[in-house]
């Protein structure tokens, strides 16, 4: 999703679905690519349990606290179980530099999993 709504934005507000229907929005960082936006995440996060049940989301842009900038859109999301993508890190690194770096050690050394989620838009 090449959108210039997206373009600059350091965040989107996700949001995720309960069982019962129930919207669950959540700041995160993303990148573009390929006309999809990628969601670095942990593995046994909220999100992605909550993606397993139902993969359909909606996404704005927001700021840090998750207050959305604009209008939400419908889309859909996919899990990948391979946090390892050169790629993708490389487009994260880009885009937060230090901050994601220190991210990614932070979460290995607790031992925890990251997996990438591609949201693709309806």
């Amino acid at each position: 999703m090449s959108s210039p709504v997206l373009e600059g934005k350091s965040y989107i507000s996700l949001v995720t679905y309960r069982r019962d229907g129930s919207r669950v929005p959540t700041p995160v960082w993303f990148v573009l690519r390929d006309g999809r936006i990628y969601v670095w995440t942990i593995k046994t996060s909220g999100k992605v349990k909550r993606i397993r049940n139902k993969p359909a989301v909606a996404f704005a842009p927001c700021k840090m606290g998750g207050e959305a900038l604009g209008p939400y859109v419908d889309g859909s999301a996919t899990m990948s179980e391979d946090d390892s993508s050169e790629g993708l890190n490389r487009l994260f690194r880009s885009k937060y530099g230090l901050l994601f770096v220190l991210d990614r050690l932070v979460t290995r050394l607790g031992g925890k999993k990251r997996v990438f989620l591609e949201i693709t838009p309806s």
